[in-house]
């Protein structure tokens, strides 16, 4: 016993030294050892206060007489139960009472803590504390203890009933390691204890026994450390349950499992677990794929030793996995996080294994499996289970089938389908229940269906059967806020507080509005109603009964909408900040929520930055990560973007995550910062989000998280000056997203590989081969139509057509199927964007493959999804055009091929009229510059009769009664005037020259050197000289045509020389002509004393041989008889020498 009062003073001291609990009778009460025997009217007296802390030290060194005192206030005679686990005798009396004693200390202690839980480190001390009581109670700590074997074994205090209620205490109050500590000094202990009893004929305990309580003692630790984890917000910020991850892990809990069976036996033998020890170990695991594993190590373990110990007749042969098992794993199923999304799928198939080898389904099985399908949105599925189960003579139905189903219908809003089931509930003669319909209420909530969700109030308070309870009417409440419909809201809270609900010929005068009553139309009221609420709220107080007072949620609504008025924002701001001072003076928990919420009023205040900081810096509680996101969004709204990074920073200081909101924002701060330089260069802004990457967590690098940050970053770098670096920069960025990519980053990377030079279509290939961007897809290809356009742009841009139309049909039916899976495509996009296709269309331009083109036109709609638009005509009549071009500098005139691009071109201008598609200017003169090249001048023309600016140019109308916004364009009227040359239309080409010069003065059309070219060869062509010299020398007159230019001569000094570069061959005659007259015509005494020099070029853009040298060699010769020579010098001038020159002169004097 000196062990024990050692143990004594250590929890006195710690009572006495605690700050948490200041009464001395209170605080000796949570340190005493219930273990020590005093008489039953000490503890009595103990508990009521009548010894002071020292009284109670002193008799700490009493004799203990409980033996004694309480002997006969217990039943001599216990049940025969009790009798075979506790024994007889009065030691075995005080032994229960010493045990019940213990755990209730433990129990008053932790009560305590739920009373005065408030800050944090409460939680923290309550956690040592208990922490410590433990350690004491084991003897772990005092070096002084003497050691008494019979003393310290905790058999001999603690049943084994309470022991396993002591363990599953301390794991429920996060005292894991204290747990597991107490856990094996126990069984240990016992298992000594029933080692000693072998030789002692009082033994109070067999081995069969204390493996059982063994048995008890690791189940009840394994169910407290498989415990999930809290869902709400603030739970999940206290330490113990971000500790209590390394306990719910597959590896230590098999240890665990391990650790009973084989680290307390000696002869070979173990400590067969039960079925609550197996479920208890697969409640810990979240995962489908891992719980399967474990329950298949299972079978393929314990079947074994049952189908021995069923062959060896042993005792215990039953076989522990039982359906309860089983139905843990269809449990971890219906969660969608953990299985990928095919939780469903391995449910239905466990369901086929335990009707095939057992064990058997039971109600609550096929509830799982219809709660998995439910979770994963196969409400079919589900539903086609639920029908086989109501035919299925072996199971009755029950409520208990629907309620998973119902749950789903009203987390998600299937408002019919949860009215479905409840027909279906009718129909199988199941008695309808208030927790049945509130759940149909809540899915018309969720649906916004609040006249429906009233209907349905009036029903049930009609029917006597169904009599609605508080959660009835706060769910109609609930939609009414939902569908934003206040007034409805406001009519039904005053109804409740009357209490004017007839139900039968009674009234409902008991159901009275609560808290969340009002939280709710406050959720939709405007700030004015919500103040008005929660005043209204505080007087309750002077009622005697029905006292509601507002609470932290009450604040955070009024305040949340307050940041939704937007009819007066300063107007709401000042209310919500008397909402805050409110709280404040109220006494209201100042929660991490309501400073969140009035950090985002200051931050919709026009960003109101000051007032976000002031209120971060104010916080009595700690902050959390929506705080500083809105602080950052307030200055992100100014452009302020080194105060967001600053508080950035901050945030990974605090050791807090961030959020897709907080890197939303950067972005937006760097992209709309105030610094001018910064805001002009994206190599600057790539630099500043390249640092924020380098202090990324591993976590915030999934898109998920950080995905509007690397997006802006590959744009960023993609866009920069550099084009050799910008995009190695943006792939490096791309490579450094963790996990799957989605379809911004995933667009904005091949939109990189679509701008830079040179096209990089080989590697946006593998991008788009190599990324599935859809959300639980199983095949390759579901991508976006964005990120395949960017990809066929891509391949379009380097001529790699072919490529582009394979990608297009390889994802065209995925994408089809990502438009209702995904939603990342719809039917007004189509497959591609419309640009996508038009690039394509232009790439088959380029490489001579029109009817490509006009196929993938054709095709657009019906194929591709998406309508043609002006520049998808404007291309396949640009590829008609070349086409045609083509096919006239290579075919025989005399052959007339079976397709002509130019009828090809008319057709594609009359569909667009026929589509109301506007033509361009350049389609239209595409289209008249093939009629062109296939010598149809009429078409050519009616094409100009088309088009309203070239009415006064061809006689139709005069320029002024036009008025149309687009002039006229003088590529059309070149093509024309050559389309008339082609087809020897003479007259019609000169008409037009002359009325375009005739109205030079008022149209933007004015004849260029085209335009007189073309013309002079239709009027050589027609042997019209004297016409065409005459219009020659006009153009030269109006320097439509400049021939003169001033080179160097051989001889190194500059000389007038005539350049025919870029004339035809009849324009080059004339022009040369032209100047012979004059030179022959010429009174002057007295030539120029050098030779004459025509500049005619090498021929080298000739398509076969050089064409104007010995045109004007030939000329000269035949009607001058000069012998022009070619210039040695210089191969492309012919040289004239003046003595030849003046010999003509001289042979034609009469002309003089």
């Amino acid at each position: 016993m000196r062990g024990l009062s050692s143990c004594l003073q250590r929890f006195l001291q710690i009572a006495a030294a605690s700050i948490i609990y200041h009464d001395g009778v209170d605080a000796f009460r949570a340190g005493y050892p219930p273990f020590v025997r005093r008489n039953e009217a000490l503890r009595s007296r103990n508990r009521n206060n009548q010894y002071p802390l020292r009284t109670l030290l002193r008799l700490k060194h009493q004799p203990s007489s409980s033996e004694t005192s309480t002997e006969s206030q217990f039943p001599q005679k216990l049940p025969q139960k009790r009798r075979r686990n506790h024994g007889v005798g009065s030691n075995n009396i005080a032994k229960r009472s010493t045990s019940r004693a213990l755990l209730n200390s433990f129990e008053e202690i932790c009560q305590r803590e739920r009373r005065n839980r408030s800050l944090q480190r409460d939680r923290e001390v309550f956690v040592d504390l208990l922490n410590s009581m433990v350690r004491d109670l084991l003897l772990l700590e005092g070096k002084d203890i003497p050691v008494d074997r019979k003393s310290q074994n905790l058999s001999h205090h603690i049943l084994p009933r309470d022991a396993s209620s002591l363990i599953r205490l301390l794991g429920r109050n996060g005292a894991h390691d204290a747990m597991l500590q107490f856990c094996r000094r126990y069984c240990r202990d016992i298992l000594d204890e029933s080692k000693v009893s072998k030789y002692h004929a009082e033994g109070s305990i067999s081995r069969l026994e204390a493996e059982e309580s063994i048995l008890f003692a690791y189940t009840a630790a394994i169910a407290a450390c498989s415990k999930p984890p809290p869902t709400s917000l603030s739970s999940s910020e206290d330490p113990q349950h971000s500790s209590c991850s390394k306990y719910r892990s597959k590896s230590f809990l098999l240890s665990l499992v391990n650790e009973m069976e084989h680290g307390y036996t000696e002869d070979g033998s173990c400590i067969r677990p039960n079925s609550y020890t197996l479920s208890a170990v697969l409640l810990g695991i979240d995962d489908v794929v891992t719980a399967m594993d474990i329950l298949e190590e299972f079978e393929e373990k314990y079947e074994k030793q049952h189908d021995d110990n069923v062959e060896g007749e042993h005792n215990q042969s039953d076989n522990i996995l039982t359906v309860q098992v089983y139905n843990v794993v269809l449990g971890s199923c219906s969660k969608s996080s953990s299985s990928g999304g095919n939780g469903w799928q391995r449910a239905l198939s466990m369901l086929q294994r335990m009707r095939r080898s057992g064990p058997q389904p039971n109600e609550q099985t096929y509830s799982m499996i219809l709660q998995a399908c439910a979770e994963h949105g196969q409400m079919k599925v589900a539903t086609s289970l639920l029908d086989e189960i109501r035919q299925s003579p072996t199971i009755t139905p029950t409520a208990k089938l629907y309620l998973p189903l119902l749950k789903v219908c009203a987390r998600y809003g299937h408002s019919k389908m949860a009215w479905s089931l409840i027909n279906i509930m009718k129909d199988d003669s199941l008695e309808m229940t208030t927790e049945i319909m509130n759940l149909y209420l809540a899915a018309l909530a969720k649906n916004k269906l609040h006249l429906r969700a009233l209907g349905v109030l009036q029903e049930m308070i009609a029917d006597p059967s169904l009599p609605p309870d508080i959660v009835t009417f706060n769910t109609v409440l609930s939609a009414c806020a939902n569908a934003d419909d206040y007034e409805g809201a406001q009519a039904l809270l005053d109804q409740m507080k009357d209490g004017l609900f007839e139900f039968g010929e009674k009234k409902l005068v008991e159901i009275k509005p609560d808290v969340v009553s009002y939280n709710s139309v406050i959720s939709c009221a405007d700030p004015d109603q919500a103040l008005s609420l929660i005043q209204e709220m505080r007087l309750t107080r002077r009622n005697r009964e029905g006292v509601v007072s507002p609470n932290s949620i009450t604040y955070v609504n009024a305040i949340s909408q307050c940041r939704k008025f937007k009819d007066d924002p300063k107007y709401a701001f000042e209310i919500a900040m008397h909402l805050l001072d409110l709280a404040t003076t109220t006494g209201v928990d100042l929660n991490v929520f309501i400073y969140s919420a009035s950090i985002w009023m200051a931050e919709a205040n026009c960003g109101d930055y000051q007032t976000a900081v002031r209120l971060l810096r104010e916080m009595e509680c700690s902050a959390n990560e929506i705080c500083y996101d809105g602080v950052i969004s307030a200055f992100s709204q100014h452009g302020l973007h080194r105060e967001a990074l600053y508080f950035y920073y901050e945030m990974q200081h605090l050791g807090l995550s961030a959020t897709r909101k907080t890197y939303q924002r950067l972005v937006f701060a760097i992209d709309n910062t105030r610094d001018p330089e910064l805001s002009m260069s994206c190599q600057k802004k790539a630099a500043l989000l390249d640092g924020v990457l380098l202090t990324m967590p591993e976590n915030d690098r999934s898109v998920q998280i950080g995905g509007p940050l690397f997006e802006s970053l590959i744009t960023n770098h993609g866009n920069a000056s550099d084009p050799g670096t910008s995009y190695q920069a943006s792939r490096k960025a791309f490579d450094n997203i963790v996990g799957p990519v989605d379809d911004h980053c995933l667009s904005a990377m091949l939109r990189v590989c679509s701008s830079v030079k040179p096209v990089k279509w080989e590697e946006a290939i593998l991008l788009i081969h190599s990324s599935d961007i859809v959300n639980k897809a199983y095949g390759p290809g579901l991508v976006s139509s964005r990120a395949l356009s960017y990809a066929v742009i891509a391949c379009a841009k380097a001529d790699q057509w072919e490529e582009a139309l394979n990608l297009i049909e390889l994802y065209r039916h995925h994408v089809d199927q990502g438009i209702t899976e995904s939603k990342l495509v719809t039917k007004k996009n189509g497959v591609v964007r419309v640009a996508a296709i038009n690039c394509v269309i232009r790439a088959c331009g380029r490489s001579s493959r029109p009817d490509i083109a006009v196929q993938l036109l054709n095709d657009m709609s019906v194929r591709y999804g998406v309508d043609p638009d002006e520049v998808s005509y404007r291309l396949a009549i640009i590829a008609c055009n070349q086409a045609e071009h083509r096919e006239m500098r290579s075919r025989d005139s005399s052959i007339r091929p079976e397709l002509q691009w130019w009828e090809c071109a008319l057709s594609l201008l009359r569909r667009m009229s026929e589509d109301e598609i506007k033509p361009s200017l350049q389609t239209f003169s595409s289209v008249v510059s093939s009629c062109e090249a296939a010598g149809e001048w009429q078409r050519a023309i009616g094409v100009l009769r088309l088009m309203p600016s070239f009415s006064p140019l061809i006689g139709d109308g005069k320029l002024e009664e036009v008025g149309t916004p687009e002039p006229a364009n003088l590529y059309c009227l070149n093509a024309a005037i050559s389309a008339c040359e082609k087809g020897g239309a003479w007259v019609e080409a000169l008409q037009l020259f002359e009325n375009t010069r005739s109205m030079q003065n008022t149209s933007s059309v004015r004849p260029n050197f085209i335009t007189v070219s073309s013309l002079l060869i239709a009027l050589e062509k027609a042997n019209q000289l004297e016409l065409a010299e005459s219009i020659y020398k006009d153009a030269v007159r109006e320097k439509i045509v400049l021939p003169w230019k001033r080179r160097y001569d051989s001889d190194g000094k500059l000389q007038r020389m005539m350049d025919l570069h870029k004339f035809s061959e009849p324009m080059a005659k004339i022009a040369v002509r032209s100047h012979m007259e004059t030179t022959l015509s010429s009174r002057r005494k007295k030539l120029d004393s050098v030779d004459a020099v025509f500049i005619v070029g090498k021929g080298k853009r000739s398509e076969e041989k050089p064409v104007l040298m010995p045109a004007i060699i030939q000329l000269l010769h035949e009607e001058y008889g000069i012998d022009a020579t070619v210039d040695k010098n210089n191969k492309g001038r012919i040289r004239v020498a003046k003595e030849a020159i003046e010999a003509l002169i001289e042979r034609r004097k009469w002309r003089v």
